[in-house]
């Protein structure tokens, strides 16, 4: 079981969707970030036992987060980090457990196509 303090949670990530919007200058369809919700997130560390597991597979250039258990995480295909980069959500990894408190492990992997 995850234990973390809620001072833990100090940083905020959007999630969403990429949607094509008309540009209001020239009314050209451009891909723009649409956030569907706010949520506080715990940076996680792999040990290095898990990264060299890693290598060569496609989880090889993915960081890991954790959230309060919320059905936004699985939803979303995008999460804007606080800083300020876009990640494609991977994989979620929610706690179905009947614990109080539960907590959803998401793995992002970054996307270098989305512009802010």
């Amino acid at each position: 079981m995850l234990k973390y303090k809620p001072s833990d949670f100090n940083r905020k990530a959007q999630f969403g969707s990429v949607q094509e919007v008309p540009n209001p200058h020239t009314d050209s369809p451009q891909r723009k970030f649409v956030a569907d919700a706010t949520l506080r997130y715990a940076p996680r560390t792999r040990t290095m036992t898990q990264q060299y597991s890693l290598l060569g597979t496609n989880l090889e250039d993915t960081i890991i987060i954790v959230t309060r258990h919320n059905k936004v995480t699985s939803n979303s295909l995008v999460a804007q980090l606080a800083d300020g980069k876009y990640y494609d959500v991977i994989g979620s990894s929610p706690d179905e457990s009947n614990n109080i408190i539960t907590y959803d492990i998401v793995t992002l992997k970054y996307n270098k196509s989305i512009k802010g």
